[in-house]
């Protein structure tokens, strides 16, 4: 497997682009890219699928129009799908950047696998920051969106945010092996056993 990851727009958004001989998948294009809209033109020949971790603009913003080019499906957690119908929810509008809304083509709940050529993630419903709020979990790698950061956590002051459900969330990705590779929404990767000891919000 192979995972590139692109800093995108002004809240500088992490989106991953993952690969392998079988599949190709991109994590949350929350801005219009050209190489991830190029990474999934150029896989025609493999299976494909838009992961969204969550329905907050800065990473869905891109979703809809790379699932039409490409036609390629977009999967997100059931609870966060009616934010891709609402720019309050979403943020698009309180950021005065409403987007075009659209719907996920996959539903996603707490546990579910989804298989991807020979990729299968494991999804781990964690709200807190939103309320339908998913991780990733991929071999050792977690994709966790913006549930827990290097040494933060995601935000709880929008709309369906609670900080004692992130908390218990986070308690959950916690559980994982300690040498699991961490690939957040935005900042740079880190790991299960770093978050456990040094993470000032919340300990393992």
């Amino acid at each position: 497997m192979e995972i590139k990851a692109l800093v995108l727009g002004d809240i500088e958004v992490n989106c991953y682009l993952v690969s392998t001989d079988k599949a190709a998948v991109v994590i949350d294009p929350g801005y219009r890219c050209v190489e991830a809209l190029e990474f999934l033109k150029n896989a025609n020949d493999k299976e494909r699928l838009i992961l969204l971790t969550h329905a907050h603009f800065d990473h869905i913003g891109f979703a809809d129009e790379l699932a039409e080019i490409t036609d390629s499906k977009i999967a997100i957690g059931e609870k966060d799908a009616p934010a891709l119908l609402d720019n309050n929810l979403n943020l698009s509008a309180l950021f005065g950047a409403p987007l075009s809304t659209f719907s996920a083509d996959i539903l996603l709940d707490d546990n579910d696998e989804i298989t991807v050529g020979d990729l299968t993630f494991k999804v781990i419903h964690t709200p807190g920051h939103t309320v339908g709020g998913v991780c990733y979990l991929c071999g050792d790698t977690l994709f966790s969106g913006d549930t827990l950061f290097a040494g933060s956590i995601g935000r709880t002051d929008f709309p369906g945010g609670s900080f004692e459900t992130l908390k218990n969330s986070i308690k959950r990705i916690y559980t994982l092996p300690d040498d699991t590779v961490l690939l957040s929404g935005h900042g740079g990767k880190t790991t299960v056993i770093n978050e456990k000891r040094y993470n000032p919000f919340v300990r393992g």
